[in-house]
């Protein structure tokens, strides 16, 4: 799903002036099937890369200097540096498992190099694996686009070896880690682990409020999920769209965003919440613990969350549990609702999944309409009811489409469809707007 969530601000006498809190961010980066090159690439070649890939995988693990840069064509003095400079910075990072594997050899156009006519190189697109000790059960992957150029003289890719790693910037894309912009610091709590390019109070400040969202997370939601969370902390915006793979200028009012893969396939994984400091700096302490809360939602969540799960169930349900016990009231939490409201702006449906976007004239009231769709659901049936909406919009599965997904869950979890529950929410609205 498209990230996109405006921060809770602190203005005045600590009244939260409500906008949406974070944003979920689902990418699909599960391993590809069949785990290799396709059948034409020369297979003497394939094991070639593959064993320097391994070699690079081995150095990383054992911090080894001197072996990552064996792996580097000796001309190539800029990427040598560069691989030294990850190896400091991943330092801190508890790695348990660190893999690469060759997905294609002619993965994107080479440049011309100038004076180096006759050397073979290879276009490759590599997926890096990787586990954070105590956190990862499953693997976290990643894109790169690497090229290797066949060193010394003589023989053509076909005859295999030789081949050594020459750039990493050949093509504009692949997928960026914390580690590649700076030393990573990390701060473990109970349940949480926050790895972090800023000041150590900052990331303990982070850890604080993920360990104490965790239970209440599991309070609403339940225990069935790895009730852990990972957060990174990069230093300005720039660095947040970054990581993201996104333009930073869409981000400047998201206070963070959780990404990963959606589905109960994926139930092992522990995905990360990224949090952008432009804008968690602006927060109080309710709106971080309101923030750091919804975001732990999506992370528990997200095996229940399908592609056809709408998002204002998926954003109302986070704001929903966020919000929970903080004593804010819906003026509070909704204020330029509950004002299009008084002003006789009254919406007539539910907002669809665009009104999510972080480019989106009236996000605050997209986010502000879904929590109050929640709250309708919960005032009506109880909080257990909004649980079993979520869950069994994830089992209508989406062969039908999301609507007819949505509506199946809602008669069987609150006894109406669609249209009568939108029609309940709308007369919840006019009530509020008294």
């Amino acid at each position: 799903m498209p990230a996109g969530r405006r921060a809770v601000l602190a203005a005045g006498a600590a009244v939260l002036v409500a906008g949406a809190l974070g944003g979920e961010e689902w990418h699909d980066r599960r391993h590809t099937a069949g785990g290799g090159t396709s059948g034409t690439a020369d297979p003497a070649t394939v094991r070639a890369v593959q064993a320097v890939l391994d070699r690079r995988a081995a150095a990383v693990l054992a911090r080894d200097q001197a072996a990552l840069a064996a792996t580097v064509l000796p001309t190539a003095q800029a990427l040598r540096d560069s691989g030294a400079a990850m190896l400091g910075n991943l330092a801190q990072v508890p790695v348990g498992a660190w893999t690469y594997r060759l997905q294609a050899l002619d993965a994107y156009p080479l440049p011309p190099v100038i004076g180096a006519e006759g050397a073979a190189r290879l276009a490759t697109r590599v997926e890096l694996s990787y586990r954070l000790s105590g956190f990862d059960s499953e693997p976290v992957t990643a894109t790169q686009y690497l090229t290797f150029t066949r060193s010394g003289s003589g023989g053509g890719t076909g005859s295999g070896g030789g081949w050594l790693l020459s750039s990493d910037s050949d093509h504009v894309g692949g997928d960026v880690q914390l580690w590649d912009l700076g030393p990573v610091t990390v701060v473990q709590g109970r349940s949480s682990l926050v790895l972090g390019l800023r000041d150590q109070g900052t990331l303990q400040q982070l850890a604080d409020e993920a360990d104490r969202a965790v239970p209440a997370v599991s309070a609403v939601w339940g225990t069935g999920w790895g009730q852990r969370t990972v957060l990174l902390a990069p230093l300005g915006l720039d660095q947040f769209g970054r990581l993201l793979g996104a333009d930073p200028s869409g981000y400047t009012a998201i206070a963070a965003v959780t990404t990963g893969e959606l589905g109960a396939a994926e139930a092992g994984r522990t995905e990360r919440i990224t949090v952008n400091p432009q804008v968690w700096d602006t927060l109080n302490a309710l709106g971080r613990r309101v923030v750091t809360t919804h975001e732990t939602t999506h992370v528990a969540t997200r095996a229940i969350t399908e592609q056809w799960t709408p998002r204002w169930l998926s954003e109302g349900a986070a704001n929903w549990t966020g919000y929970l016990g903080t004593g804010r009231t819906p003026q509070q939490i909704a204020p330029e609702l509950l004002a299009d409201l008084r002003a006789g702006r009254i919406p007539a449906r539910l907002p669809d999944d665009a009104s999510f976007d972080g480019s989106a004239a009236d996000l605050p009231q997209a986010y502000e309409q879904a929590w109050f769709a929640c709250r309708s659901i919960v005032a009506r049936h109880g909080q257990k009811a909004l649980v079993a909406l979520y869950r069994a919009v994830a089992a209508a599965g989406g062969s039908g489409g999301a609507a007819a997904a949505l509506d199946t869950a809602l008669r069987r979890s609150t006894g109406v469809g669609t249209s009568a529950f939108t029609a309940q929410w709308v007369a919840d609205l006019r009530y509020a707007a008294r």
